[in-house]
C-alpha cells in the first residue's frame, strides 16, 4: 500500500493516461496510451519495497545488503546467475493487471483508491521467480499474489 501522499504526487499522471486512452480514436493510440501507463506505473513503484521473501533476505544479507532500502536499479548488488541478476523485481500484482483495473475506474477517487491498495512490488530471487513463471503465474494471479505465493513455496517478509 500507498501513502496518500505519494497517492496525490502521481493522481494527475494516471488521471492524463486514462484521458489519453479512453479518447483515442484509433487502437495505435490506445496502444501507445496503454503503454505509457505502464511506464507509470513501473515509476510510481520504483521505490524501497516494504515486501521481499525470505530466500531474498538472505541473500541481500549475505552481500551486506538492507534490501528495505533497495530500489530496482540496485538489482545486481546481489550478484548475478548466468549474467542476470539474482534478485527479481517482481509487481506482485502484475502491471497489465493494474491498468486494466485503473483503465476501468469511473471516477478519480476510483483510480486513488486503487493506487493507494496496490500490493506493490516485493524482491524475490531468481529461482523464485522461475517458480512462479513455470506454474503460469507471469501475467495472472488467481485467487490473489499472496495465494500464488504461497502455492510455489514463496515466503514473505514484511519491512517493520
Amino acid at each position: 500500500m500507498y501513502s496518500d501522499n505519494h497517492v496525490e504526487k502521481w493522481l494527475p499522471g494516471f488521471i492524463w493516461a486514462i484521458d489519453l486512452y479512453k479518447t483515442a480514436d484509433n487502437r495505435t493510440d490506445r496502444s501507445i496510451a496503454r503503454g505509457l501507463m505502464r511506464k507509470i506505473v513501473n515509476k510510481y513503484t520504483d521505490r524501497p519495497p516494504s515486501l521481499a521473501s525470505k530466500k531474498a533476505l538472505e541473500l541481500a544479507q549475505q552481500h551486506g545488503q538492507n534490501i528495505f532500502e533497495m530500489r530496482w536499479s540496485h538489482r545486481n548488488r546481489c550478484g548475478k546467475i548466468s549474467g542476470k541478476p539474482a534478485l527479481m523485481w517482481e509487481h506482485t500484482t502484475p502491471n497489465s493487471n493494474l491498468c486494466d483495473e485503473l483503465l476501468a475506474c469511473e471516477d478519480e477517487n476510483a483510480i486513488r483508491q486503487k493506487l493507494k491498495n496496490y500490493s506493490g512490488v516485493c524482491w524475490i530471487t531468481r529461482e523464485e521467480d522461475d517458480r512462479l513463471n513455470q506454474a503460469g503465474y507471469l501475467t495472472k494471479r488467481p485467487g490473489g499474489w499472496e495465494a500464488c505465493y504461497r502455492s510455489v513455496g514463496i515466503e514473505v517478509v514484511k519491512n517493520k
